[in-house]
């Protein structure tokens, strides 16, 4: 389209067309151009997932061993036991799982020399921690990018518009201009098979 009113600008200087217009048309062409597309934004959101599952997993493993240390140590209905928190880490959210690792943390920490026997030591409580706050780390980036996606993708699909409305505007002034004058250059305006060249009824674009 910008091509082809370079090509037709006396007479599209006419119609009132100048370099600001111009600039215009060519900066939103170059912001939707700047866009990452759908498949790079899910990508993204993608990578960032496996992240936060991988880093859940390595939690979930470490909160399992320490539960059975517990559980040898104090017995499973004991109070000591349940300090640790609720066991059904796997039926847990990513958000109470890192709750319950925080107080699995405490816990530990508490009975640090009772649960020694079981092989539990300050190392591997530094462990927990790290992994509990991995994967809360995670848990922020995962939403993050998913927020990152759609503030993009309403970006995007708002300068979709904007352009999609100029070349309308210009491909109708072209048409206007040869209409009956140039039947070549009239043809090289038409965007869409209709009577028109024009669109009957407008796309709806969605998020």
């Amino acid at each position: 389209m910008i091509a082809l009113i370079d090509r037709d600008i006396a007479e599209f200087a006419d119609r009132g067309y100048n370099d600001t217009k111009r600039n215009e048309l060519t900066e939103v062409r170059n912001t939707v151009d700047s866009f990452a597309s759908d498949e790079q934004l899910e990508a993204v959101k993608m990578n960032l997932t496996e992240q936060k599952d991988d880093a859940r997993k390595a939690l979930e493993k470490t909160m399992r061993s320490i539960f059975n240390m517990a559980q040898n140590v104090f017995g499973q209905y004991s109070a000591k036991y349940k300090e640790f928190g609720n066991a059904m880490i796997s039926q847990q959210s990513d958000a109470e799982i890192v709750r319950v690792a925080k107080i699995m943390s405490l816990t530990a920490d508490k009975y640090l020399a009772e649960l020694s026997d079981e092989g539990f030591s300050s190392d591997k409580l530094i462990m927990l921690i790290t992994q509990r706050d991995a994967l809360d780390l995670r848990i922020d980036k995962q939403a993050q990018g998913i927020s990152d996606r759609d503030v993009v993708t309403e970006a995007r699909v708002e300068a979709l518009n904007r352009l999609y409305q100029l070349i309308i505007k210009y491909a109708g002034i072209g048409q206007d201009i040869f209409y009956e004058t140039n039947e070549a250059k009239y043809n090289d305006y038409i965007i869409y098979d209709t009577p028109s060249g024009l669109p009957e009824i407008p796309p709806v674009s969605h998020l």
